[in-house]
Parts: structure tokens; C-alpha cells; sequence
């Protein structure tokens, strides 16, 4: 299907908090903050990267042309702490987490960028930025080797974090000693014994963090990033500092159109993080609920905000999954559209299209589908044999579902068990235990006995299950990514 690309995308900015209008030449340039490679990434961390490839999915689908950039931070003090402190090479720590880093992904079926450029690939272009902002007066070398950013010399500097210099924090605690103000940040470190270091002017030695991203954006998206993504603990002093050193080395050229920042991942109300200890590896969260959940949870929520990490909520995200997954299943082999099929896909396609141009807003579109197969649902309730006539509601949904990232050929097959008389619809492995409760309830609800119903609804419930209730008779599903009896 072939698309207007001359429609704009729009997204928030956050160093201007407008709206800015994006793509209108067919083109856009996007560039995320990958990990700096020095443990496993968790459930946490890939909210960047799996929201940037539905947005790139839905790019694509609509006919732009998209350059997608992460990067791998590959050198920092964690990187060589981690080598330290296990005895082993810094590049084995690298190698190490950036093939876990990519497994990771993969299990949440996130695809690979364009582009995934390294940090020590890029020295020469970190030494030309350092060595243009030497020369403007945005930088100066320290007696022991270091070089330094002036933030002083920059007087838009915290802009994008809304903050006045005169209020920061001191970001790089430890390392005032040759520094003219406590705000300067390192742009070059002098080389330390048993350290990786590289030749420079200023001596041998390694970049700081900030200047990598600057000169990986710059060397990849030459005409400038589109969108530069990445989570808002990294707004500051990280996009900060980028900020400062790609305008103060080449005011002239448009470093970054739109900085989107996402919402952290909490846990009780706190940011999932390493450092507090309270992160939750992707390996078991997809294992007990499966990745169409896992994405079901993110993407109901706008990537601006927060967004909560429980069992309950992945139980519940997990449900919805497979109630949409049955409804397409039920009516995914139609070959007739009726009216109403044809109004509800041409319906639920504008309002994806609508949702997703308007900065990208995941909740909307996922209710748009929501909406459509509920209408769909009514009909077919009213009308059994309506099921066969959906046949283009069936596609749109197979569309959306599928540039938002879902995997439908992976949906359970369904089956169905006639026990006592009652007909129960089930998927995976399910005991006879599970299966005589759920029929036992369907009774008591028909004989209006609901306080024996509801005791039989908690006991499966305490047995990793939920019953549904539709017209067609009851469905048991999972509730925690278990198959207990």
C-alpha cells in the first residue's frame, strides 16, 4: 500500500516544549542512546528502544525514508570498573554485554537499527570536535592532560534541562581540581596506568561520555538528527552536555530538530535502575508473560511519561493480548466484508494513522483497535454468522497489529473441552483439575448461585488462572505466564 509522505509527523520538543513538525520531505533522521555495555539491560532500559521501532516500523509502513541510529557506549569507568573487578579485558566486558544487550532485544522481538556505530570507532571525530571547541573558546586543556568544557562560555546551557547553571549539581564529582568552575564536564581523560587509552594532542588518553554521542551524531545523521531519543535520566547532564558541545564547536548547522525524552520504568514509585538494585531482567519477564504483553504494557502508555512495572499489570496486559488475538483469530479467515467491516478498517486505519502522526501516541492507536473489534464484537453477538463477513477489518487489524510490533503468527492456538456438559475454550496446557472448576462455575453463574461461582472463580485464580465470560461461553487464560493446573 503506497502513502503521502509529504504529511508531516509532529513531536514534542522537549528544550522548546512546542510541537515541531517533522518529515515533511519524505526523510527523517533518528538517533537513540544505546547502553554503555557493562551488565545485562533490563526491562527498564528497553522502553527506548522498542518505542523507537515501532516508530520506525510505522515510518517505514507510510513510505519514509528512515536513517535509525543507536549507538553502543563502549568505553566508560563502569565498563573498566566491571573489567577490574571480574580480572578480565575491558573489550571481553564489551563483547560480553553487547551480545546480551542484542539478545535481549531480540526476545522482545526489537529489530537491529541502520546504523549501531561504536564509541571507540569515532576517536578522530571526538578529537576534531574537542579541538574546534579549544579553538572557539569553549574548551581548554587542563596541566594533567584532561580537557575540559567551559560552560560559562555557553550561554544557552541548560536550556534543554530547564535548568540555571547557578541551581546544577555537580555532575563529575572528584575532578574539580583542574577545572576552572565545578560545572565543567571532561571531554578528555589523561590516561590512567592499566587503562585503554588512545593518542590525542593533549596526550594519550580516553573521551568522556558526552563527546562520543556528539560526534556519532554528527559522523552518521550529517545533516542533523531528526529526533534524538533517550530516557529522561539522561537529559541531564548527558543531552545537556551534547547540546553544549555539537552548537559550541559548529553553531551554524542544526545539531538536533526534536529531543524526545521518555518516562522511566518504576517500581514503587522509584525509577527501575541498577544502581538502586530494583531492575528486573527481560529473560524472566518474557518467559513468564511472553513479549506481546510486555509490549501491550509499553505501548498503553505515551513514551513522555512513566509507566509501572507489576505482575498484576503484565497479568492484565497479558489478558488483553489474548482476548484481541482471539477476536482476530474468529474472524481473520473471512473472505466476505460486509458495510460494516469495510467502515470499521477504513475507520480504525485514519485513527491509527491520526494517533501515530501526533507524536507518535502508542495508547491512542492500541484504543483505536480496541475500539473497532469491540463494535465488531456487538455485531458478531447479534449475529454469529456475521464472524465470516470481516474479512478488511480482519487485514486493518493484521496492519496495525503488525507495524506496532505484535506477533500474531505466534498467538496460541485455541482449543476447545467439553466437561459436564459445558463447553470451556482454552489455549496451551491446561489440567482437568483447572478445566472441572472453570465448568463447575459456568453451572453455579447459570443456577445464579454467585457466591459458589465467585469461590470457584478464586480458586483458579490462586492456580495462576482467570476466567472470561462471553457469549459463546466461558475462555480460561493464564494470569501470570504460568501453565499450572
Amino acid at each position: 500500500m503506497g502513502y503521502i509522505t509529504n504529511m508531516t509527523i509532529k513531536v514534542r520538543d522537549t528544550l522548546t516544549g512546542g510541537t515541531v513538525e517533522l518529515g515533511e520531505n519524505g526523510r527523517v533522521g533518528i538517533y537513540v542512546c544505546g547502553p554503555t555495555v557493562y551488565n545485562h539491560i533490563h526491562i527498564g532500559n528497553s522502553r527506548v528502544h522498542l518505542f523507537w521501532d515501532v516508530a520506525v516500523r510505522y515510518l517505514r509502513s507510510r513510505d519514509y525514508e528512515v536513517k535509525f541510529v543507536w549507538n553502543i557506549t563502549d568505553i566508560e569507568d563502569k565498563i573498566i570498573n566491571k573489567a577490574n573487578e571480574e580480572g578480565v579485558s575491558w573489550r571481553e566486558i564489551v563483547e560480553r554485554y553487547t551480545d546480551s544487550f542484542h539478545e535481549r532485544l531480540a526476545l522482545l522481538g526489537v529489530g537491529m537499527p541502520d546504523v549501531e556505530p561504536r564509541a571507540t570507532e569515532h576517536i578522530p571525530e571526538m578529537i576534531r570536535i574537542i579541538e574546534e571547541l579549544i579553538e572557539k573558546g569553549h574548551a581548554y586543556p587542563s596541566e594533567n592532560g584532561d580537557v575540559y568544557y567551559a560552560v560559562e562560555s555557553f550561554p544557552e546551557y541548560g536550556a534543554l534541562s530547564n535548568q540555571k547553571p547557578s541551581e546544577m549539581r555537580e555532575t563529575e564529582k572528584g575532578e574539580t581540581g583542574h577545572k576552572k568552575s565545578h560545572l565543567d564536564f571532561t571531554l578528555w581523560k589523561a590516561s590512567k596506568p592499566d587503562e585503554p587509552s588512545w593518542e590525542s594532542p593533549w596526550g594519550d588518553g580516553r573521551p568522556g561520555w558526552h563527546i562520543e554521542c556528539s560526534a556519532m551524531v554528527g559522523k552518521h545523521l550529517p545533516d542533523g538528527a531528526d529526533i534524538h531519543g533517550g530516557g529522561t535520566d539522561i537529559r541531564f547532564p548527558h543531552h545537556e552536555n551534547e547540546l553544549a558541545q555539537s552548537k559550541g564547536a559548529y553553531p551554524e548547522h542544526e545539531f538536533v530538530r526534536a529531543w524526545c525524552h521518555h518516562g522511566m520504568v518504576r517500581m514503587t514509585d522509584e525509577k527501575m535502575a541498577k544502581s538502586i538494585g530494583n531492575v528486573v531482567d527481560i529473560k524472566d519477564v518474557v518467559e513468564r508473560f511472553g513479549a506481546d504483553a510486555i509490549r501491550m504494557w509499553l505501548l498503553q502508555s505515551h513514551y513522555g511519561g512513566p509507566v509501572d512495572f507489576s505482575e498484576k499489570i503484565l497479568d492484565e496486559k497479558g489478558r488483553s493480548w489474548e482476548r484481541l488475538v482471539r477476536f482476530y483469530g474468529q474472524i481473520s479467515p473471512s473472505k466476505i466484508s460486509s458495510e460494516d467491516s469495510a467502515r470499521l478498517a477504513t475507520g480504525l486505519l485514519e485513527k491509527f494513522d491520526e494517533a501515530m502522526r501526533d507524536d507518535f501516541n502508542t495508547p491512542e492507536a492500541i484504543a483505536a483497535v480496541f475500539e473497532a473489534v469491540a463494535e465488531a464484537g456487538r455485531a458478531i453477538s447479534a449475529n454469529p454468522e456475521a464472524a465470516g463477513e470481516f474479512a478488511s477489518l480482519a487485514d486493518a487489524i493484521e496492519e496495525v497489529l503488525t507495524i506496532l510490533g505484535f506477533e500474531l503468527s505466534a498467538a496460541p492456538e485455541e482449543k476447545a473441552a467439553e466437561v459436564d456438559g459445558v463447553s470451556v475454550r482454552y489455549s496451551g496446557d491446561v489440567g482437568e483439575g483447572a478445566l472441572r472448576l472453570v465448568a463447575g462455575r459456568e453451572k453455579a453463574r447459570k443456577e445464579r448461585d454467585f457466591a459458589a461461582a465467585d469461590g470457584l472463580r478464586d480458586e483458579l485464580h490462586s492456580g495462576g488462572w482467570a476466567v472470561e465470560d462471553t457469549p459463546e461461553g466461558p475462555v480460561l487464560v493464564r494470569r501470570d505466564g504460568g501453565l499450572r493446573e
